[in-house]
């Protein structure tokens, strides 16, 4: 189950970048029928965490379960309309309470990829409020990837990665231009060139971070399988041949994935305004 239809993670170089960007994101979204909600999140220069605290999920959950239960209740009588809306006003209530503890420990994910001194602005939206936030933070030089997060992360990774290369383009050869052509095609070069750079860090960090899980999940499998009944082992080389299936799956995406990045990446030739690896926005 989704948080929201679409979360939106810009990475920026400092902390002062990212409240730029964040009263960019208020500034661009404002007057809007449903406003964005946007949240910074940043890691100290000593590398501690900062506090975080989520925004509230629009309580969509509640509304709706008081309607559906109100209307199942209505055909016992006036006390069934009752019970059903209280039930489902009950159960609306918990089920907003869950998303705004996911949007928590998706700010947690986040936060936990940040090097020392970096920041970025997650922003819970619709999809139609893309075009609006990279509009505006297009100034500031953040990088933005997108998030479905009822989705494997190593899909959004893969679909970051393919329309990232796919919209390079032309972009990676040398060209006949002069003028503002030049300026714009070094600007948009060094927005890829940032874009690639971030995306393959993402690549290894999850890479890492697969391969620590799959060896403790393999053992404690392991361990339990040695010390449980036999009745029991079954369920449990059932579990190590799903985790084994699993892991295979998210290593395959994340290393082609990141092959295609450093591909691209040696395809797209710097330009004199190219901003050096160092101070591209890291996770």
């Amino acid at each position: 189950m989704r948080i929201t239809n679409e979360v939106f993670i810009s990475f920026f170089a400092s902390t002062e970048a990212a409240l730029q960007g964040l009263l960019l994101i208020a500034q661009e979204c404002e007057g809007r029928a449903r406003r964005t909600q946007a949240v910074l999140v940043s890691r100290n220069a000593d590398g501690s965490r900062s506090p975080l605290e989520p925004p509230e999920a629009w309580p969509v959950g509640g509304v709706l379960g008081a309607g559906l239960g109100g209307l199942l209740g209505s055909p016992v009588g006036e006390s069934g309309a009752v019970v059903g809306l209280i039930l489902g006003l009950s159960a609306g209530f918990f089920f907003d309470l869950w998303r705004t503890v996911a949007r928590a420990d998706l700010l947690d994910q986040v936060q936990d990829g940040l090097a020392p001194g970096r920041a970025a602005v997650v922003t819970f939206g619709r999809r139609s409020s893309a075009a609006a936030i990279e509009r505006a933070l297009d100034s500031t030089g953040a990088v933005t990837v997108h998030r479905f997060p009822g989705r494997r992360i190593e899909d959004d990774l893969a679909r970051e990665a393919r329309e990232t290369v796919a919209a390079l383009g032309p972009l990676g050869a040398a060209g006949d231009a002069s003028g503002d052509d030049i300026s714009d095609r070094g600007r948009r070069i060094d927005a890829a060139r940032r874009k690639l750079s971030l995306l393959e860090s993402i690549a290894d960090r999850l890479m890492w971070l697969e391969r620590r899980q799959f060896g403790f999940e393999t053992g404690v499998l392991n361990r339990e399988l040695s010390e449980s009944p036999r009745w029991r082992s079954g369920w449990l080389r059932r579990r190590a041949r799903h985790a084994r299936a699993s892991h295979r799956r998210a290593m395959t995406l994340l290393e082609a994935s990141s092959a295609r990045v450093r591909a691209a990446e040696a395809l797209v030739e710097p330009s004199p305004t190219t901003v050096v690896r160092g101070s591209t926005p890291a996770v």
